[in-house]
């Protein structure tokens, strides 16, 4: 037998497990780019034109709606096809091939509404998919429009009442002199009682109904409850007022003839015993029982401070020129500087009569994701 190599027999083992076809390195496949080499990252934004806009009132010739532009960006250019979600809006906002878009903002409304990324599925950047990097620097992205009444710090000053406090005094400014700000205050009172049978038990699904002649100044309870409680909000008048209730397919009356006198600007408790034949509703005690009671719903514009839930502070409702005073620590105004918020509420308080330049209770307000947080000057 014949002797071969080392070199020869190892040659031929490389063409066995090689497919019988050996290759030199020169021209071996280059190995795939590693799949755990992460994207580089990237800056993104949502650029607005104006982002800070004064309230206004409602206009019948739609003169409170503004237009937004903005601009979708990643690291400085454009982003196409983004879908934009702001949280006022309901419809989706597209960027154009700019990475341009527009959205409206209803001046009327007081608001902070979150602008944000909402879609990347059809959007491209340099005519290119975007990587998962750059998508997920892109939906992170985001900026708010705010619309509120400007406010200004007048003056601060030390609590006469406590020296480790001070009084910050400020005024909610207008955008015009046309514009006539909604301060908290009245906005309608409760009618309110109890329906009950002839056996004095509580009626339930009952409707209270008040209204003038020929169905004017209409006015509809809620449904009685377990208890037969029923209640209806709004601005009574002093005027006669035409009281049933409905139980059913059975509407009772007040005698024919007879009207309530519904007394103005307080809240009632009117209770109905239904009798027990009939649908005529007696009109007088203890069948029909009316007295006056406190409380109201109050509706309108307050300012609050952005501060920790352990901090207590009192604020006074703004008067009919916009001032308001806010007591709280002073170590928390000189070192903390909080930013006032603007809300819109509308409350029912029984317990007290408000009225402007009054001081409101600790805690009576707190703000909401949307209400808008401002800077103040002074």
């Amino acid at each position: 037998m014949k002797s071969i190599n080392k070199t020869t027999a190892l040659l031929a083992i490389a063409a066995l497990f090689g497919g019988c076809s050996a290759q030199s390195p020169h021209n071996a496949a280059s190995p795939a780019p590693s799949e755990a080499v992460k994207d580089q990252a990237h800056t993104a934004q949502i650029q607005l034109d104006e982002q800070n806009f004064t309230l206004k009132q409602w206009k019948v010739d739609g003169s409170h709606i503004t237009t937004v532009k903005g601009t979708l960006l990643l690291d400085n250019q454009p982003v196409t096809n983004g879908i934009l979600h702001a949280s006022s809006i309901k419809r989706d906002i597209v960027t154009g091939e700019d990475g341009a878009f527009a959205l409206t903002v209803d001046q009327s409304l007081l608001a902070d509404t979150q602008v944000k990324v909402k879609s990347l599925d059809q959007a491209t950047f340099s005519g290119k998919p975007l990587t998962s990097e750059m998508t997920k620097d892109l939906l992170a992205a985001e900026t708010r429009i705010n619309v509120n009444y400007p406010i200004q710090v007048k003056q601060v000053e030390n609590s006469p009442e406590d020296p480790a406090k001070v009084k910050v005094h400020g005024q909610v400014l207008s955008g015009s002199k046309d514009d006539v700000i909604s301060f908290f205050q009245v906005d309608k009172y409760r009618i309110g009682g109890v329906v009950k049978d002839a056996d004095g038990k509580p009626v339930q699904n009952a409707v209270v109904w008040f209204d003038r002649d020929e169905g004017e100044g209409f006015g509809k309870s809620t449904p009685t409850d377990e208890n037969g409680t029923y209640s209806i909000y709004y601005m009574p008048e002093d005027e006669e007022t035409n009281l049933s209730v409905t139980l059913g397919t059975t509407r009772y009356t007040l005698p024919e003839g007879k009207v309530f006198v519904m007394p103005e600007k307080t809240s009632v408790q009117i209770d109905i015993t239904l009798p027990r034949q009939g649908t005529i509703i007696e009109d007088k005690p203890p069948t029909l029982v009316s007295v006056t009671s406190p409380g109201a719903i109050y509706t309108g514009v307050l300012v609050g401070l952005n501060v920790p839930k352990d901090v207590e502070y009192t604020v006074t409702i703004p008067d009919k020129q916009g001032n308001f005073v806010v007591t709280l620590p002073k170590q928390v105004w000189e070192q903390q500087k909080p930013a006032f918020f603007e809300t819109k509420i509308s409350k029912f308080v029984d317990n007290i009569k408000l009225t402007w330049g009054d001081t409101l209770p600790p805690n009576f307000i707190e703000p909401s994701d949307n209400d808008p947080k401002l800077t103040t000057t002074l």
